[in-house]
């Protein structure tokens, strides 16, 4: 017989005996010996045992306080809520990156390429645009604020530029002008500008004035066009796709004077009706005193019809021809210094330490990137993981 066999027999001979029941004789000083130690016991007291009753029947867990819920039910709700708060951290985190990249997202990967690549010639445009028309007054008076559009075509270097915005006229008198800036290297500026005198004689508009100055360094150039109202849409487009240039900033105004041509119109009416009654009085007169004093007031008559007649003409001219502002300027390059003997210097080398930093933040970025998503997914495995086996232990122990 194996020793296991031996302590097998021995505690089913001690369990019989203590139950009341008959063994064999071989086995008769186990059973005394059982007895013994039976009788001489101390028998525990009774509150003792009510306590590790209780104390078993909770796992020996800690005394629940009243109210409180009990380790299972706490375990339960864990079991329950854990996953859906581990969700929303990760959505957070997910949210915080997506926020964090800016209003031009773009990948990590050419975020780490645009750091480690140096400085480098980015065009950028900006678009102005603003838009408002007043109507005239029943005095004649009339407002101007400007009317814009924003840019939404492409101009030279890939600029944004729409078409400049067309009002509906329905028999109005409008005046429309415009204003543009463009930007150009130095050595194109005057390329830039030919373009500008190119676009204008192909309109069958008018350049009033400009001023172009270019140097090796530095260029600028100003004009101001006339065109036809007809032709400024399709003016604007071409002076917003000129090779070379990009559009900085575009405004639109229109300006309605209605209310002030029909003035000038009245006004002028009024002044001619006085002439043919101050002529019919003069061929009456007969005296030579009327006759002075109707050709004095004829001749005042004749100046306020020639200024109306100017006023009136100056605002048909208004309204058939645009006037539009052109601003060049050129844009300088930035570029790294450069050390005339080309040897090692102490600028250079802060230069690239802070290069070596700006490549090493950018690659701790992007390992925090990835590492976070990763750090995520492993934490909620092994609180998976944790959970199932307490879950395991928990269906154990209610099997006892």
């Amino acid at each position: 017989m194996t020793e296991s066999d031996e302590i097998t027999t021995a505690l089913a001979v001690i369990d019989a005996t203590l139950s009341g029941e008959a063994v064999g004789p071989e086995h008769a000083e186990l059973a005394e010996l059982s007895l013994l130690l039976a009788d001489g016991r101390e028998a525990p007291e009774a509150s003792f045992a009510a306590s590790l009753d209780q104390r078993a029947a909770r796992r020996f867990g800690p005394e629940p306080i009243p109210g409180e819920r009990s380790p299972r039910q706490r375990a339960r709700w864990r079991w329950m809520f854990a996953p859906a708060a581990t969700v929303g951290l990760a959505a957070i985190v997910a949210l915080i990156f997506v926020l964090g990249s800016g209003s031009g997202p773009r990948p990590l990967v050419q975020l780490y390429k645009g750091l480690s690549s140096g400085p480098a010639v980015r065009g950028a445009a900006a678009s102005t645009s603003t838009a408002s028309a007043s109507a005239a007054s029943p005095s004649g008076s009339a407002s101007a604020p400007a009317a814009g559009a924003s840019l939404g075509t492409k101009s030279g270097n890939g600029v944004i530029a729409s078409p400049a915005p067309t009002p509906s006229t329905s028999g109005r008198q409008i005046v429309q002008s415009a204003q543009l800036s463009l930007s150009t290297p130095p050595s194109r500026v005057d390329s830039v500008a030919q373009q500008v005198f190119d676009v204008v004689a192909a309109q069958h508009g008018v350049v009033q004035n400009s001023n172009v100055t270019a140097t090796t360094s530095y260029g600028n150039a100003q004009f101001a066009l006339s065109v036809p109202s007809a032709n400024l849409s399709a003016t604007l487009n071409a002076l917003s796709q000129l090779r070379g240039a990009s559009v900085v900033s575009r405004s639109d105004a229109t300006q309605d004077i209605t209310g002030q041509v029909g003035s000038a119109g009245r006004q002028l009416a009024e002044a001619r009706a006085l002439r043919t009654a101050l002529l019919r009085q003069l061929a009456a007169a007969s005296t030579a005193a009327a006759v002075s004093s109707l050709k004095s007031q004829i001749r005042d008559v004749d100046a306020a019809i020639a200024r109306n007649l100017s006023t009136l003409q100056s605002l048909h001219h208004q309204v058939a021809y645009s006037q539009i502002q052109v601003v060049i300027n050129s844009v300088g390059i930035p570029g790294l210094p450069i050390s005339g003997s080309g040897g090692f210097t102490l600028h250079r080398a802060l230069h690239d330490a802070g290069r070596v930093l700006v490549v090493a933040a950018g690659v701790a970025l992007i390992a925090l990137a990835v590492l976070v998503p990763v750090a995520l997914l492993v934490g909620i495995g092994l609180w998976l993981a944790a959970a199932l086996r307490r879950r395991r232990r928990e269906q154990v122990l209610d099997l006892i």
